[in-house]
């Protein structure tokens, strides 16, 4: 399938691809796509988070074990790549020429994996340590940003040197797998299943090197280029580290821009307050032509946005209860037909326990995110049956595309800031002397109008827009994200004034 599809590629006039498909065809040096000059990205306001994804890693003392499992069990003929070597051995008839040179192969293989597997606790046992030892606010959740002050202290020491003693026995099994690798594919060797085990050897080396190298940047490298954190598991109660880049623009402006005869990078949110600058200084695209276009689109008269000014904040303990009162009358005043927007499962869950009883009393069905099923069964329900409410975070707040009466209420119920404890955004704010308004305020913005895109599908939509931060009223800044947004019908209301305002608004 691989190779018929990478045939088919080489022969098009014209490639789509996702962006993931692209940012590895550049980690790989062009290895993944037949080569290409021209280039257009769509939805290029995610290329930075993309970029992140792709060259970052994450890994857990299970992902070493579980590697030296591929190999094989200290004593055990069987399993593992050792174990399918030792049949293909046993079924091929006579005697082989290099057999006894192989059974060595393996049996060094067993024993390196047994080393390795035996230093692999210690690092991540010393990581939790420095997680419980500097993980002193405990606001910071499950995340520990690694910074230099962290790596002077003595137990750092310590992790390094048993970082060190697992990477060594590391290279021990990959020199071994190599070995095994090269020979295998060098020729025939008379195995049975030869290619098969050749192909798990090279991709046990592929695997096995991406994590130790992940590793060695990790713990040992101290590399002022690259985001380093620890990540405890809410769920498996795992240790993590975790690295991504400090900044992707200079890998995507030499990779990409620069290679290419031309790039356009496209979107309906590539813009904060009217002008691009902040992505290009954030994707590394220095030299460019821009065209900002309007919309088709008659907001002033398909849109309102209704401001309620009397809700707590939503950090106050009854900011969920008093949500809860005013969108169980939104909801009964647009009939269903509503997508609300959240943050964080935590206030998503606690909303959804105060309207979905009410709501369905009435015949409107409520559905939340990672309770109810999945983003696509959830869409599938509200275009079946329009009185539905859906309750989503992230993943609904683009690539929702429901045009006409399906959708015609939509609230934003926090503003879409970053988490500030998230060791990337730690990272890449400190690179500002204005973090806050030269980062995160950008950033929210573009969150911010990406979610307001879900409303309005065509010239036809009509539809109101709930925004229940009162920051967008009460700070100053909340005037950068009403202006980021096409001219609508704007009120600020009493929450007991909302119903009216939609019922009327859509009728």
């Amino acid at each position: 399938f691989l190779l018929r599809a990478r045939r088919r590629a080489e022969a098009a006039h014209i490639l789509v691809v996702n962006h993931a498909l692209l940012l590895s065809d550049v980690a790989t040096g062009g290895h993944v796509l037949p080569p290409f000059e021209h280039l257009v990205i769509d939805e290029a306001h995610n290329l930075e988070d993309e970029a992140t994804t792709r060259f970052a890693f994450k890994g857990i003392e299970g992902d070493v074990l579980d590697f030296l499992d591929r190999i094989g069990k200290r004593g055990s003929e069987r399993g593992g790549l050792v174990g399918a070597l030792n049949e293909a051995m046993r079924g091929t008839p006579g005697i082989l020429a290099s057999e006894a040179y192989l059974s060595s192969l393996g049996s060094s293989l067993i024993a390196a994996a047994a080393k390795a597997r035996a230093r692999a606790a210690e690092p991540f046992g010393l990581l939790s340590q420095v997680f419980s030892d500097f993980s002193v606010d405990r606001a910071s959740g499950d995340r520990l940003l690694i910074t230099r002050a962290i790596r002077v202290q003595a137990l750092w020491s310590d992790v390094e040197i048993s970082a060190e003693n697992l990477d060594t026995t590391l290279k021990d099994v990959l020199s071994g797998l190599e070995n095994l690798r090269d020979l295998l594919e060098s020729g025939d060797q008379g195995l049975l299943n030869q290619d098969a085990v050749a192909a798990e050897a090279a991709d046990m080396c592929q695997s096995g090197n991406s994590l130790k190298d992940g590793l060695q940047r990790a713990l040992l490298a101290d590399d002022s280029s690259l985001i380093c954190w620890l990540e405890r598991s809410r769920f498996s109660g795992d240790l993590a580290i975790g690295t991504a880049p400090l900044e992707v623009a200079d890998i995507l402006n030499q990779q990409i821009f620069e290679t290419k005869e031309s790039v356009i990078l496209t979107s309906a949110t590539l813009s904060t307050e009217e002008n691009f600058g902040y992505l290009r200084q954030r994707i590394g695209l220095e030299d460019a032509e821009e065209l900002l276009l309007g919309s088709p689109f008659d907001y002033p008269n398909s849109t309102l946005i209704a401001l309620p000014t009397d809700l707590p904040e939503p950090n106050a303990n009854d900011f969920a209860l008093e949500t809860g009162h005013l969108l169980v009358e939104a909801c009964r005043a647009s009939q269903g037909r509503a997508l609300i927007l959240f943050t964080s499962y935590g206030v998503l869950n606690a909303v959804y326990n105060e309207i979905k009883a009410p709501l369905e009393s009435e015949g409107i069905l409520v559905l939340g995110h990672g309770v109810d099923g999945s983003p696509r069964q959830m869409l599938a329900a509200l275009r079946e049956n329009p009185r539905t409410v859906i309750l989503g975070t992230s993943s609904f707040w683009e690539g929702v595309d429901l045009a006409g009466e399906a959708l015609s209420l939509l609230v934003i119920v926090r503003l879409p800031f970053a988490v500030p404890t998230d060791p990337i955004y730690q990272a890449r704010s400190a690179l500002y002397d204005q973090p806050f308004e030269e980062y995160a305020l950008p950033q929210a913005i573009l969150r911010f109008r990406q979610g307001f895109g879900r409303l309005i599908r065509s010239k036809t939509d009509r539809g109101v827009l709930i925004v229940l931060d009162r920051r967008l009223t009460g700070k100053r800044y909340g005037e950068s994200f009403l202006r980021s947004l096409p001219r609508c019908t704007v009120r600020e209301l009493a929450s007991r004034e909302v119903a009216g305002a939609i019922e009327a608004w859509l009728s």
